[in-house]
Order: C-alpha cells, then structure tokens, then sequence
C-alpha cells in the first residue's frame, strides 16, 4: 500500500512524534530475539515491537544502537509492520552500529507486541552484543501527539562458536518405580499461555513444566504445528523445558512420558498467538450523510483479521462510555445537536486492537417559544406557571436553574396538537433569582437548541405592606431587632453622657473651690507676715485692711461657687 503526504503533513507528524511537551507514561519499545547465543556466521531474526499498554498509538521514532564488530544487518523486513507509511524509512548504518526509522498508521493501534520491524541480522565476530535504545518516541492517537513513552527495553546476544539449542532442559538423575501401566497424560502448565483454548498476543520465550510421577524413565517432548505429532526422541526425564519466542500462528506443544509399559498418551498443547492488530478499517453512515437532524445515525464499520478473528468492537461517542458489540452496524444513541466524534475499536480474539473514528454533526429541531413565566414567587410555595408554542405534539423539557446555572428540578411536558403547552410548577424554591431552560424532543429523540425564559425571583411572602413597600415577616422581626438594639444604645450612650456631665461638673466645682481657698490663704499670709517683727506699723495698717476686706469678698464668692456647684451635680 503506497501513501503520499504533502510536506506539511510530514512536517505536522514529525513534530507530533518529536514534540515531548505532552508525556503520558504506558507504552514500551522491546526488542525480541529467538535466542540468547548464535554460532559465528548464524543469520537470525531480530524484532523490534511495542506494547502500547491498552493506550491507542499512531506513529514512533526510534535509534537503536548494537556493536558492529560482532553484527551487522544484512536486510529490512516491514512486511509484518504495524505502520503503513514510513515518515523515515528504515535506515541502518554496519559501520555505526545504528538503526534509525520514523513510521506511522493511518489508524490507532493496540496490541502487546506490535511489530514495527524485523531486521535480518547475521553474527560476524565473536562477543557479546546489545541492542539498546538510545533515542524514541511513541505517539498516541489522541489527536494531540502524546508521547506515551515509559520504557525502551534492550536485548542481548551472544556469539559464540556453537549455538544454543532452540529449547533447554535439566535433567534429573534417578532411577524410576516400576508399574503395572503405562504413564497418564502429562498435565501440562505454560503460565505464558495459560489457556489452551484462548488466543495470545504475546511472543516471547517461555516455559513449559508437568508434574512427573515417580514411574517415568523418559521425557518426550515436539513443537511444531501439527496437532497430531507424537514425539518419540527423549533427552532424558525433566519437568520443565525453555522454548525460543515463536512467531504467529497455532502451535502444538506435544508432550509425551515413557515407563516400563510403554509410551504414555500424548497432551497436544494448543499455543494460538496473534501478534497484529485487525486490518484498517472505515467508518460510514448509513444514510450516507454525516450532518442531519437524525439524533441516532447508524454506522457500519467492518475489520478484517486474518488469524484470531475480529471478536468485539468497542463504539465511544466523544467521552462517553465505550458500547460492546459483535454487530458491524449500530444505531448510535440519541445525541445532542452539535459535533460528534465516533470511535469505533475493533478487536481480534487475541486482545490486538485498531481504531478508526469518524466525524458528524446533529441539527437541531426547531426550538420551542416561551410566551409568559411568572416574575414572581414565593419561598416554599411553588405555583411557578410557564407557557409557550413549539412544533405540535412535541416533549417540552424544561429544567429550572438558579443564577448561577446549577439545575434544581427537571419537568416534562407536551405540547397538543397545536403546538400549545403549559406547566405549573409546584416543586418549592428557596429564596434566590432562578430562570426556566425550554428544549423540545421529538419522537426519534431529537432534540432543539435550549431557550431561556426571564428571571423569576423567589422571595418570602410580605405580612403587610407600608407606602408601597412590601414587608416579610423576616424583615420586620429583623426592623424591631434593630430598633430595639439602637433604642439600647442610645439609652446607654445617654446615661454615659450625664455621667461624664457630672464628673466635669465636680472637676470645675473642685477647681473654683480650691482656687478660693489659694487666694484666702495667701490674703492671710500677708497679714501674718507684718505681724512678724511685733508692731505694726502705719502703712502696714492700710495693706492689712485691703487684704481682710479682700479675704470678705473671696469667702462670698466661696460660698456661691460651693452652694453653685452642689445644685449643678444634684440637677445631672
């Protein structure tokens, strides 16, 4: 299959693959060789493939590096890959040491070990060789080029001058029992491929162990893809054997005891693996249109998959929960007028998955009106009455939303057959502004754009009504409250007033009283001052009667400022 892309496609992609500012952890690049150790000369298969961790994926880049005095890459085999076109294709460089590529798929992929790339390699000289990452990206196909990257695992090779075998055993030494009948069937335990019956999509060394009675002097053991294979070549008597990761396809792993009666049964132990995903697939509406007021297309979708077999397919409109299904035609829910994506996922039987989606839009019905609302209401007491025209005999919805649009209750009504519909709504609303939302929905379950009626405002009943002013019961125990609290104050600031009146009143009474008696006290030292020397003289006479008559005046001007003053703090 041959795909062109104009350059700013290319470019586009690149920078989805390189671009590392959106990570989300879950997919793995791994590489997988059939053995640990190769003769010198050995060609062999070295595979490279991603678990995608169950997270959809589009496209990865990837450097990986091994030691070109030991290996060297003879050829590039993408016939099995997963990705239908090469942004940078495969290149490989014997002299570096390096293996570098860029691909992507026109679908999203999902599988445990999907192939990108085998590469024929051949042993050149004897040592020890990794290969290992040393730069990569994978990309989800979420449509925001998330690099889902959480591990590059590396592989190891050894060449040496002679090659491992494909399968080990340890065997034991002992003498067996006799007995009078020839072995059970082996039971067999493969905990990579658990279930006979299922389909895996892992490839990968694994082990393979049975329970071995005390009678058994051989072991007898084939893999291949005849399910009636009966081995008769025995290593000796061991429980368990390691086997080479094998490619796709049903295997048989036949397994056989030997005693002194003879060859026992032989257990067929069915290995399925199916490493690639369901082929690529479109999705299309029935009717053939991807913009109408049909709230429930009908898609059709059909994946192929050449050795499992597709089993499910999973549908998910926009974010909404995934739909199982055998079917490869569905009517879709009723959905919202407005733009939709629909994913469909197609699985094969091994648990391998390919995405494809598909883009429509649902036209609105034509929206019902709204004629009058009730401006006003009561706290607790319901009778909210609405009315208005739609389409005849249409389902009216109506949904009542505070200010804030937090929905409080929903109602359904229906409109006559012309077109006319009323509700009364008696659900109590706590005090606030509210506002009633309108959608019609025909019988096929479509639906109309929403309209929205005027606020309605909620408040408490009024118990009387003074000048013009409604007045609640909240309001008025709230006004007595208030005029009681201030009647309280004024009585207190009063009552500080006059007491702070009275205590300057005391202050000046103390101050005049004092500055009197300062003034007699010094009239009388004067007098006594001339009596000093005994005598008194002439000129002393005349100052003595100034200062008795002016020690007159100051105690009557005493005795008003005392009797004053008395009167004052009495009156406060």
């Amino acid at each position: 299959m041959k795909i062109s892309l104009s350059w700013s496609k290319i470019v586009l992609l690149t920078l989805m693959i390189l671009g590392f500012a959106n990570t989300a952890s879950g997919a793995s690049f791994n590489i997988n060789v059939s053995q640990d150790t190769f003769k010198l000369g050995d060609q062999f298969n070295v595979d490279v493939k991603i678990d995608s961790a169950d997270v959809g994926i589009n496209a990865a880049q990837a450097t990986i590096k091994f030691s070109p005095a030991v290996l060297e890459v003879v050829e590039v085999d993408k016939t099995s890959s997963v990705f239908n076109f090469w942004i940078q294709d495969v290149k490989y460089d014997n002299t570096l040491g390096e293996i570098s590529f860029i691909g992507g798929s026109s679908s999203g992929l999902i599988g445990k070990t999907l192939q990108v790339v085998r590469l024929i390699v051949k042993a050149k000289g004897l040592g020890q060789s990794d290969f290992v990452f040393t730069d990569g990206a994978i990309t989800a196909s979420d449509g925001s080029g998330t690099n889902t990257l959480s591990a590059m695992n590396k592989a190891t090779v050894n060449i040496a001058t002679t090659s491992a075998a494909g399968s080990t055993v340890q065997t034991i030494e002992r003498t067996p029992i006799t007995s009078d009948s020839v072995p059970s069937k082996p039971v067999v335990s493969i905990p990579l491929y658990p279930d006979p019956s299922k389909w895996y999509n892992v490839s990968s060394k694994f082990t393979a162990s049975w329970k071995l009675p005390g009678d058994i002097s051989a072991v007898a053991t084939l893999l291949n893809k005849n399910s009636t294979s009966n081995p008769t070549e025995s290593k000796g008597i061991y429980e368990n054997e390691s086997f080479s990761a094998i490619s796709d396809g049903v295997w048989y792993l036949h397994v056989r005891f030997y005693n002194n009666m003879g060859w026992s049964a032989t257990n067929h132990y069915r290995i399925a693996i199916d490493t690639v995903p369901p082929s690529a697939f479109e999705v299309n509406f029935s009717d053939g249109l991807t913009s109408s007021d049909n709230p429930a297309p009908t898609i059709n979708y059909r994946a192929g998959d050449q050795l499992s077999g597709v089993g499910h397919y999973y549908i998910q409109v926009d974010s909404g929960a995934a739909i199982d299904t055998d079917l490869e035609s569905y009517a879709l829910p009723a959905q919202t007028p407005g733009n939709h994506t629909v994913k469909v996922t197609a699985e094969d039987k091994a648990g391998n998955k390919v995405e494809s989606s598909a883009q429509f839009e649902i036209l609105p019905i034509e929206s019902p009106r709204i004629f009058s609302v009730s401006t006003k209401v009561y706290v607790g007491e319901g009778e909210l009455v609405i009315n208005g025209t739609s389409l005849a005999n249409m389902s009216i919805m109506l949904d009542i939303k505070d200010k804030k649009d937090n929905l409080m209750y929903s109602f359904i009504t229906n409109a006559d057959d012309n077109g006319s519909w009323a509700m009364k709504i008696d659900s109590p609303l706590k005090k606030g502004i509210y506002y009633i939302e309108v959608k019609s929905k025909d019988s096929r379950g479509a639906l109309s754009l929403p309209v929205k009626s005027d606020f309605v405002n909620v408040e408490e009943r009024p118990i009387m009504v003074l000048w013009g002013i409604n007045i609640t019961y909240l309001e008025l125990i709230i006004f007595l409250l208030v005029i009681t609290v201030i009647g309280y104050t004024v009585g207190w600031y009063s009552r500080k007033m006059v007491s702070g009146q009275r205590s300057r009143k005391i202050l000046v009474s103390q101050r005049d009283v004092t500055s009197s008696f300062n003034m007699l006290k010094r009239d009388v030292e004067k007098i006594i001052k001339s009596w000093d020397d005994g005598k008194i003289e002439n000129y002393e006479i005349t100052e003595i009667e100034f200062s008795l008559k002016h020690i007159s005046e100051n105690l009557e001007k005493l005795q008003k400022y005392i009797i004053s003053g008395i009167k004052d703090i009495d009156q406060k």
